[in-house]
Order: structure tokens, then sequence, then C-alpha cells
């Protein structure tokens, strides 16, 4: 009997390892060692594909049955992270609301229905895929689905620093010194290429292989891509997907407010110490900024704050600036997760120095030995409703960047003030 994740983890590697040969099939159009009708059968996924080629290890799991409890709790943790990501679009079209109202009603109705009444009423979908198996064997292969895709999102989640594939591919190319070994971070040089497109990459020539990217928007990837072939920014390190790497170079694309303490920001105050935070309506939302003479930190603390593993994580970018020949220049700038135990973060509300001890911090990306002038500033392409295209703004770098990530984009217009009027 399946009681938890923990009984099938050779399986759900076993399901990684496919999903990862079906993604190398869907972006390198000449490959080869999938025929078009085993693509087709593996459209809704790697479990019912799995399923559907009569996988001998998926089909013995289906024999061991599952307990309600275990059921209960992986379509739980499904459409909680469903509603989630759907309330966390910033302009959801008519489809997406739809399918929150979907994912609302089926997640009201998993907290009140008895768990094989609730796959009665909303599981119709997978009835052709089940015809020849038993209602156990049915609801094996339920637990199978909404377990790998939950197992699959922790996975990739964007807090998540396991590098231990990565490391398998680089542990004798990088030594503990390196940015990968002290920062989980692979430099940008010359064996390695980034690939700003959808989705962005990189492609490393010394293992002939192309890696995702992790935790950089393609639109920053672009910028810093843009910058470096200018020359403004000379060492960059990026995070990539805990993966092993595709083999080759993938270059096909997917097609109110106020001030509490501090002043806003203003080129003529750097260089002396000081502790900004702006809170908006809800107090619980504030930007902290902390300058002094070389360096300037941004973390970003949210009422609903994000949290990992019973760890709550924030925001922050960190630059370090000089004055270069008269002009005030970022020569170095990363973003990093932060993790704290809520007894941490309750005092981090109140003390700017409060540290985050719950987790080693996690690095995006870093910048080094740079000469980004703090006055330059970004096109930025636009659209309106209809997809016509309206005129090019340019905004300044360091409000990019921090556009990127952070959620309260009222702070940091209200901060920037002064250097985007």
């Amino acid at each position: 009997m399946i009681e938890s994740k923990d009984d099938i983890f050779p399986l759900l590697n076993e399901y990684i390892s496919t999903q990862h040969e079906w993604i190398y099939q869907f972006w390198m159009g000449d490959a080869e060692e999938w025929s078009g009708t085993r693509q087709a059968i593996y459209s809704n996924g790697v479990v019912l594909g799995k399923f559907r080629e009569s996988d001998i290890l998926t089909i013995q799991t289906l024999k061991l049955g599952v307990s309600d409890t275990a059921l209960h709790n992986e379509i739980h943790q499904y459409y909680e992270r469903k509603i989630k990501a759907q309330k966390e679009l910033e302009h959801p079209d008519i489809m997406q609301q739809e399918m929150l109202e979907i994912y609302e009603k089926q997640f009201r109705e998993v907290l009140i229905l008895p768990i094989d009444e609730w796959i009665e009423n909303n599981c119709t979908w997978i009835q052709n895929d089940v015809a020849d198996l038993t209602y156990p064997e049915v609801r094996v292969l339920l637990y199978l689905y909404y377990a790998f895709d939950n197992y699959d999102y922790i996975r990739e989640n964007r807090y998540n620093s396991d590098t231990s594939s990565l490391t398998a591919t680089y542990e004798n190319i990088f030594n503990k010194q390196s940015q990968f070994g002290k920062y989980g971070i692979v430099p940008i040089d010359q064996h390695r290429t980034l690939l700003p497109i959808d989705p962005p990459r990189i492609y490393d020539r010394s293992v002939d292989k192309t890696f995702l990217t992790k935790n950089i928007p393609l639109h920053l990837l672009k910028k810093l891509s843009e910058m470096m072939s200018k020359g403004m920014v000379s060492d960059l390190a990026v995070r990539l997907l805990n993966e092993s790497g595709y083999k080759g170079k993938m270059s096909r694309e997917y097609l109110t407010e106020a001030l509490e303490r501090g002043e806003q920001f203003d080129f003529v105050n750097l260089g002396s110490y000081s502790v900004s935070k702006l809170y908006s309506t809800k107090y619980e939302d504030c930007l902290w900024v902390v300058i002094d003479p070389e360096n300037i930190i941004f973390e970003e603390l949210c009422e609903d704050f994000e949290t990992f593993e019973d760890m709550v994580v924030t925001q922050v970018v960190h630059l370090q600036y000089k004055n270069l020949a008269g002009e005030i220049c970022i020569t170095h700038l990363d973003h990093e997760y932060i993790f704290y135990t809520l007894d941490e973060y309750g005092k981090r509300m109140r003390d700017v120095t409060q540290k985050g001890t719950a987790k080693q911090r996690m690095k995006s990306f870093k910048i080094d030995n740079s000469k980004i002038p703090f006055d330059f500033r970004c096109e930025i392409s636009r659209k309106d409703e209809d997809g016509n295209d309206l005129p090019v703004e340019k905004e300044q770098f360091l409000c990019y960047v921090l556009g990127c990530y952070f959620k309260h984009k009222d702070l940091l217009s209200e901060y920037f003030q002064k250097v985007n009027s």
C-alpha cells in the first residue's frame, strides 16, 4: 500500500528521465529517437504516457493500492498550488479566469467530499485510459498523476537550490572555489554561451550540452546579453535548472504609501550610510533599502510572504558601486533568495540587521567586474491590448532589474521617483 511519495521514489525518478527525453524530442526538430506515434502517446504527460506503453514498473505499482490519506494529500497539494499560480497572474485572460473557477470548485470539493466521491465527480477525463483497470488500480494511476506533478514542481521550484544533477556533470570541471562551487551558478565565458530565447538557456561547448536557466526572466537575460556585447557587463554567472542537460546545441525557440524613514533615492546622496523603509497601505508590504559608501541592498518583505519547506522566502538585490572617472557605475550586481525561520522573519520586519539562517541563501545570477553607469537606461518594447507596437520607453537599469523580481511596483516607483523623473 502506497502511503507517501517515499514509497515510489524510484518510479518518480524514472518518470523524470523519460520526461527529459520527451522534452528533447520537442526542442530538437531533427531528433529521431522517438517516433511521431510515441511522442503523441506522451502528449498528456509522462505518467499517462508510461501507462499507455504498458511500462512494467508502472503496471506493477498499480497493483500496490494507495491509502485515502496519501491520495487526498497529493490532490490537495496539486489544486492548492494551481489556484495560487492562477491568482498570481497579473493579467489573466478569459480562459485563465475560467480555469481558476474550475480549480477553486474542485478544491472546495476535495476538502469536504470522500475521496472516491471526489474522483467520481472530477476525474472523467481519465476514463478512456482506464477502461480495463480495476477501481483500486485507477486510484493508484490518479495518485501517480498528481504525485508526479507535485514532485516535478518541487524539483523545478525556484526556491529549490539542489544542484545534484548538475554536480554530476560539472564536478570534474569546476572546483570548490569556482562560482559553481560557492554559489551553484555557472559562468558565461569562452566555454558557455547565453541563448536568450524562449525558454532561456545556455550552450556549454565543453560538455556539448544545452542547459535551461533558472530564476532569470527571459527579458532580463536578453538585456544582460546585450550589455555583455557592449562591454558593460564583464563577468556573468547564472543559475541553471538542476538537470543533466540536453546533448548538442538546442537553438530552437518556443515560438499610500509613506516614507517611514530615510530619503528617496538620489545620486547626490550616494556614499553616506542610510537605511530607508517604505511601506504600502499594508504595513507588512515593505521595501528595505540599505546604502553605504560601496553597497546598496534592496530587500522586499510581503504580507502574503512566500514559503518553501516551512521557511519564509524574501528577495534581495545587492549591488556594489564605484566612482570611475567621475561617473558612478555599478561594478557588481546579484539577485538572491533569503530563507528565514518564522521567528527570524518576525524580527526582520522590525530590524534591518536580522539575518535569515534557515537555509543558505540562493543566487539567481551574479555580475562582477563590470562598468554599468547608474543612469544607463534599457529600451523597453511595449504593445497595447490589441498587440500593436507602442513607442519604445527607456527605463533605468537598476529599476528594471528590481521590477523583474519584486512584487510591489508601487514602492519601487516611489523610491526611484527622482531617478525616473
